[in-house]
């Protein structure tokens, strides 16, 4: 008897939350966004990678419009690309759209909320707000860090103007210098161009491991964390 309980509530509790997601979309108003399976997401994600949303917006804009739904797993997520409507978000309406929803996959690696990019919207929030703007971005603490912008922008002029006559890799020069930069604003140190190779190849492995290998927590986190545990 507890077994057929425990079967009939692995049945019938999808069924409940598929019916009550259809319930509330059709209650709400959503942008335009390519055809979605309550729980699964956008059907699209059965040949794209979340780590190729990027490329996959530019075509979903042409067709949709400025104003796209997508569904990533149970994850709903609204992508604007009209800078007016953002000013009208983000700004007009800053206080209701300011929250940031924790994603499955920054939970499973242990990522808090303790960083201004990812905390909800609250007293934590506010506080790092508070933080930023009157340590790290004040006046003479932005004067403290002269001589390492003069000394990354030398570096940056060594790298377009290169050893030869071939033209440079202008993104590439920039990407380098700019994680100079921020190793040095990390670390304190001014690390030749081995070492930063090194730490730029390790942290560039580590968010290609997130977006490709980790999004599949993306669907059903609930369940595959229990999975892919190990």
């Amino acid at each position: 008897m507890d077994n057929l309980v425990i079967l009939a509530g692995v049945l019938l509790l999808p069924l409940l939350f598929l019916l009550r997601n259809a319930a509330s979309s059709r209650r709400r108003r959503l942008p335009p966004g390519p055809p979605a399976v309550p729980l699964f997401g956008n059907l699209l994600w059965l040949r794209h990678s979340a780590a190729d949303v990027e490329p996959l917006l530019l075509t979903l804009f042409k067709k949709y419009g400025p104003v796209v739904t997508l569904r990533i797993g149970s994850r709903l997520s609204i992508f604007v690309a009209d800078r007016h409507l953002a000013h009208a978000a983000l700004i007009a309406a800053g206080a209701k759209l300011a929250d940031r929803p924790q994603a499955a996959t920054s939970t499973l690696l242990g990522v808090s909320d303790n960083i201004i990019t990812r905390a909800n919207y609250g007293a934590m929030w506010r506080l790092l707000r508070r933080n930023l703007v009157s340590q790290t971005l004040q006046q003479s603490r932005v004067d403290q860090f002269a001589p390492a912008r003069v000394w990354v922008r030398r570096v940056l002029m060594e790298k377009l103007r290169g050893s030869g006559e071939a033209a440079p890799n202008v993104m590439e020069a920039f990407q380098y210098t700019m994680f100079c930069l921020l190793v040095l604003m990390c670390f304190g140190e001014r690390l030749d161009e081995p070492a930063v190779r090194d730490i730029e190849v390790a942290e560039r492995a580590w968010l290609l491991y997130i977006s490709r290998r980790m999004s599949v927590f993306f669907f059903f986190p609930w369940i595959t964390k229990h999975l892919f545990r190990g």
